[in-house]
């Protein structure tokens, strides 16, 4: 069901006993032969990506601490949003691995080549205020006050018009991939669609009339 339930209109992952994720198991990497390390980076991967191209809006509620494949697994969300008293890095160099290139590409769309390689190569954990100084995650707020906030982005997610939100997604996604590509699209199209469809009927009636809008 992928994909495909237009009921769902965002999406929030977090962790269970207060902690977002803490990273891939040492004990069980280090036992892998080269097949193994390949299937695992494979399935990892594969989570990953349909991570990322899932349709809807997605949320990262980081407890605690996010590191390793753990920070990777937040990246691959669209928004994070992190307790203050979370940490978050990347412990690979301490172990004398290097991680993979979708890995680093992710981080680097975030952060930029700078922080990415400090965080690389230094193996440091920062605190949630430096993450969101070097754009690692959106916002960091009271631990006790998380997903009472992250609740609040959900919903005002979800009042808006499904599928401007899901269109403008995709788009920003597009822009990512390939920044030269208004020089080929009709960079008009997106708009003319929307004005043709029904959330815009909708969602300029609730203007005009002072109400919530009803999305379908």
């Amino acid at each position: 069901s992928y994909g495909k339930d237009d009921g769902i209109r965002a999406l929030m992952l977090f962790g269970q006993g207060g902690c977002f994720a803490s990273g891939a198991d040492i004990k069980e990497l280090a036992a892998l032969d080269e097949t193994g390390i390949r299937d695992f980076h494979r399935l990892r991967e594969k989570t990953f990506s349909l991570l990322e191209g899932f349709p809807c809006p997605t949320l990262a509620v980081i407890e605690r601490y996010a590191l390793g494949t753990g920070l990777e697994l937040a990246l691959s969300c669209d928004f994070r949003i992190s307790a203050e008293n979370a940490q978050l890095g990347i412990p690979s160099a301490k172990l004398g691995i290097v991680e993979s290139y979708e890995y680093i590409a992710r981080l680097v769309r975030a952060v930029g080549p700078s922080h990415a390689q400090k965080l690389l190569v230094t193996a440091e954990r920062i605190n949630a205020g430096t993450a969101v100084g070097i754009g690692l995650v959106e916002e960091a707020v009271a631990s006790e006050q998380l997903f009472e906030r992250a609740e609040s982005i959900l919903s005002a997610i979800c009042r808006n018009s499904p599928y401007a939100v899901k269109h403008s997604k995709r788009l920003v996604e597009m822009c990512v991939k390939d920044p030269n590509l208004f020089y080929v699209a009709d960079t008009a199209l997106p708009m003319v669609k929307s004005l043709g469809h029904a959330d815009f009927k909708e969602g300029t009636s609730a203007f005009m009339e002072k109400r919530q809008a009803e999305f379908q």
